[in-house]
């Protein structure tokens, strides 16, 4: 389950132009930040109480994601308050989603906290910029608190590309010595058009990842069938479809291989309909059929490959 609290404000972020550096961005003010610091006296969470209750009922697994995520606020928010009103505001709702979502069997802490670039180490975010160079150790170890006996995960994409893999690697050994992670969460969103070489690298991220002696759980798989950047996008072919299932097929072998640490498999979405992919680096618009069910909810080539086993 995918919680996201909905707040009843209205808050329109600035345009960002090309070029344009951080710093130039004009925020909208916050005048009242009673919302902002008590988030929890403006949440709506009827559809996630809605997903919620539904798995519960029907004995369905639920993972929660995520508890703190530099993408899940409007951008110039939190970077009004002081460190103070942020720590407030994160334990508040740590509080919240401790109480009102009990059942979860497992949380993504902090998603996504290392940076892409190579050469570096911690992405930047608004939590770092408060909380210090060690605020992961901080809001692990809230999560510690307001969640006692459910597993911690470090959840990241990306995992298996070679400089990354390595920074994920020294942040989980970090949190694991202080005892603040429980799972390493590999997000695999990856492509119809991998290469054996980037087949060898998953591979060989999970090996590493398993000599941590931590479980691994595959927490947002889907296959993007277009390739970004090209300057010329087509239509998805029949064959690339193709390589879809195969890769499907390749990585389901993959996971079995390594039944032993891979725990479970969240694909990121059940019908190519609502793919995040539709859009995402896709200014066409075009079709982009990432999942195992196709627009009409009928199971895809893909979905039958992985069954078969």
């Amino acid at each position: 389950m995918k919680y996201m609290g909905l707040h009843k404000h209205n808050y329109e972020r600035p345009r960002f132009r090309p070029g344009m550096k951080w710093e130039e961005i004009k925020w909208p003010e916050i005048t009242d930040k009673e919302e902002y610091v008590h988030p929890n006296t403006v949440l709506d969470t009827a559809a996630a109480d809605k997903l919620y209750n539904f798995a519960i009922d029907n004995g369905i697994k639920i993972r929660g994601h995520c508890l703190s995520w530099h993408g899940s606020y409007p951008m110039g928010m939190f970077e009004q308050l002081t460190p103070d009103e942020l720590m407030a505001n994160t334990v508040e709702h740590y509080k919240f989603v401790a109480k009102h979502f009990p059942k979860v069997s497992c949380w993504d802490a902090v998603n996504e906290a290392c940076d892409d670039k190579n050469g570096l180490y911690l992405r930047e975010t608004v939590y770092k910029k408060a909380f210090g160079e060690d605020y992961l150790f901080t809001l692990y170890g809230l999560a510690r608190e307001y969640l006692p006996g459910i597993p911690l995960v470090c959840n990241d994409y990306n995992e298996w590309v070679p400089h990354k893999h390595q920074s994920i690697l020294k942040l989980v050994s970090s949190l694991k010595e202080r005892g603040l992670v429980d799972v390493i969460g590999c997000q695999c969103h990856i492509s119809a058009h991998m290469t054996d070489e980037e087949f060898d690298q998953i591979k060989r991220c999970y090996e590493n990842y398993a000599k941590l002696g931590l479980k691994i759980h595959v927490t947002e798989m889907d296959v993007n069938c277009l390739k970004w950047g090209d300057k010329d996008p087509k239509p998805v072919s029949d064959e690339t479809l193709a390589k879809a299932a195969d890769v499907y097929e390749k990585m389901f072998a993959l996971f079995r291989q390594y039944k032993g640490v891979i725990e479970n498999v969240t694909l990121w979405g059940v019908s190519d309909k609502h793919s995040w992919l539709n859009s995402f680096k896709n200014r066409e618009g075009l079709r982009n059929p990432a999942l195992l069910f196709d627009e009409n909810y009928q199971p895809k080539e893909a979905l039958l490959r992985i069954t078969q086993f």
